[in-house]
């Protein structure tokens, strides 16, 4: 790849990009070099500016939306199936495995904030969510040989995910300004407890007929309910899987579309 005359323009990100937007500011640079840039397609909606927040979570739902679709190569993430979570208690000798877990919500997503200028450099931003859960859940104890297997239905609700990232400007032969996100790190809070129920995992022989067993979806819900952390646990690193993959999508996005299809900048 061929690296151009390098030009300047100082830049704040946002969210539609959250991760992808481009504006004069005190403080941060942001350099653009020549790059091939993949192709390029105009956007159904204005460009936004840095102060105008209603503008800005309207063009996250739009890219929630172009997300769901699949455009510019991007994943749907509405519903996600997450392979496996686990949670271990060694000083309990109990573990907890949540498998084949499906989880939707994440396109109603919502912006709830956004910062420059942080440690090292990054930008951040925040988003807060309700994500319905499903899958099958296992408890595993010391001194018992046959795990504890029940089906799981959660919800969480108000769950903030705050994202920082790295960001470089390239210039493409294009002409054209785009952005590229580098590695991001995520950390969660729950605002409160998930609220979840459960259904009989196995069954069992009575009286010659084959019927579900209560017993350990009761003894499951015994040790979550006394162990509201367990659930805790369990919704961030879901949220966390979930956050990942929502960025993926954003750098793919601000890798094939120029800047000012989405955000209002001076090009310089």
């Amino acid at each position: 790849m061929a690296f151009g005359s390098v030009r300047s323009v100082v830049i704040c990100m946002l969210s539609v990009v959250a991760f992808t937007n481009v504006l004069p500011c005190e403080g941060q640079y942001l350099q653009f070099r020549n790059y091939e840039p993949m192709y390029t397609t105009p956007l159904p909606f204005p460009p936004c500016k840095i102060d105008n927040l209603d503008c800005l979570r309207r063009g996250l739902r739009t890219f929630l939306i172009l997300m769901e679709t699949g455009k510019h190569g991007m994943k749907p993430i509405d519903p996600i199936i997450i392979n496996s979570v686990t949670v271990a208690l060694p000083n309990e000798q109990m573990s907890f495995l949540m498998r084949h877990v499906n989880v939707t919500g994440a396109k109603w997503s919502k912006l709830d904030d956004r910062k420059f200028n942080l440690i090292g450099g990054k930008n951040g931003i925040q988003f807060s969510s309700n994500l319905h859960i499903t899958g099958e859940i296992i408890m595993s104890m010391a001194g018992r040989i046959d795990p504890f297997i029940a089906y799981i239905t959660m919800d969480i609700y108000e769950i903030e995910s705050n994202i920082t990232y790295a960001i470089t400007g390239q210039r493409g032969y294009d002409n054209e300004d785009y952005i590229l996100i580098g590695p991001e790190r995520i950390a969660v809070r729950n605002t409160g407890s998930p609220k979840f129920f459960l259904q009989p995992g196995s069954s069992r022989v009575q009286n010659r007929t084959i019927v579900p067993d209560t017993e350990e979806s009761y003894m499951i819900q015994q040790v979550l309910t006394a162990r509201e952390p367990i659930l805790d646990h369990m919704a961030n690193e879901i949220t966390i899987a979930v956050m990942h993959e929502m960025v993926n999508n954003f750098r793919i996005f601000a890798s094939k579309v120029p800047v000012r299809h989405y955000y209002t900048y001076n090009k310089k």
